[in-house]
């Protein structure tokens, strides 16, 4: 149910992204017959993905004290630009495996399970996180990002408040590399650290 929820968002984001390279093509179009200084303006739709790791804090494995894991995982995203400087972006991660974390004291009473009276034990199936980001570029070489979204997991679900860093550098054909940096905070639950690098189609 939860990865159903997840997948409509998804495909909502795809209506969107195609019903906004529908309107920028017929622009293009209607702009054909002007001087070439007009074709100049900066790509407004970027997609990418990236290869990331995700540092787990106050995370229990094998039974032992709450410490911190380091886990693969992946992002696939989408970021509409309004300008060189702002843009708003739907940024979507999914951790690729399970693991447990020692919850806040005001969660016990939510968690699945209790290793003893005094820690609350969250368990996590590879959760999908979504979150729409607020991105400033203060420079063309540096993003600041910092959004609000959901976790899902089969489990339970987490409100997430995320921060992040973005270094893009880009490459010929309106292909762009990336680094990221984001720190999540999930309400009630667990904090994570994810950093990786990627790659971006701007169209």
């Amino acid at each position: 149910m939860k990865k159903r929820n997840f997948l409509i968002i998804i495909m909502l984001n795809i209506a969107f992204i195609m019903q906004s390279y529908s309107q920028e093509h017929e622009e293009n179009q209607s702009e054909s017959h002007k001087p070439a200084a007009h074709h100049k303006a900066h790509k407004k739709h970027v997609i990418s993905g990236s290869l990331n790791h995700t540092v787990i804090f106050s995370a229990i494995k094998d039974g032992e004290s709450a410490s911190n894991i380091t886990l693969p995982s992946f992002g696939l995203n989408y970021t509409y630009a309004f300008n060189h400087k702002w843009g708003l972006g739907l940024h979507n991660d999914i951790i690729l495996e399970d693991f447990v974390v020692k919850g806040s004291e005001t969660d016990q009473n939510k968690s699945s399970s209790t290793s003893n009276e005094d820690t609350a034990i969250i368990e996590r199936g590879t959760p999908i996180a979504a979150c729409i980001m607020v991105i400033y570029k203060p420079v063309p070489y540096l993003g600041l990002m910092a959004g609000v979204g959901r976790e899902f997991s089969s489990h339970e679900d987490f409100t997430v408040i995320r921060f992040g860093i973005e270094a893009p550098y880009h490459l010929p054909k309106n292909w762009e590399l990336f680094g990221v940096l984001t720190y999540d905070i999930n309400i009630d639950a667990y904090q994570s650290l994810t950093y990786g690098i990627g790659i971006g189609k701007m169209f």
